[in-house]
């Protein structure tokens, strides 16, 4: 089962390049950096804002976790997860209006 606690520590070792060895955490952030499915935490973020992220999803479940960049050096761990959504739209649309928000929250 998922957790958002365990996919934090997760991706927050990757991010300290803690999770197995700095090596295994620089390539997986890359592989991550490469997901084609970015309507959940990067949507509503600048294009100059990289994340390593990994989504996935099934009928009335959406989630997507990972890794944002900042331009300015900083990086935050975000892990959004949804359930039993009666419209699987509108909730892709409000996780990524979350993640905007806490995007310009710390940035502001």
């Amino acid at each position: 089962m998922v957790t958002t606690h365990g996919l934090m520590l997760i991706f927050e070792k990757m991010a300290n390049r803690k999770l197995v060895n700095a090596s295994a955490s620089d390539v997986m952030i890359k592989i991550l950096m490469d997901q084609k499915f970015n309507e959940i935490i990067p949507a509503k973020l600048p294009p100059t804002v990289k994340v390593a992220h990994k989504t996935g999803w099934l009928k009335s479940v959406n989630h997507d976790s990972g890794i944002v960049f900042l331009p300015d050096g900083r990086k935050y761990v975000l892990v959004l997860l949804s359930k039993n959504a009666e419209d699987d739209k509108a909730s892709v649309t409000a996780l990524a209006a979350i993640s905007g928000m806490i995007y310009d929250y710390l940035t502001q």
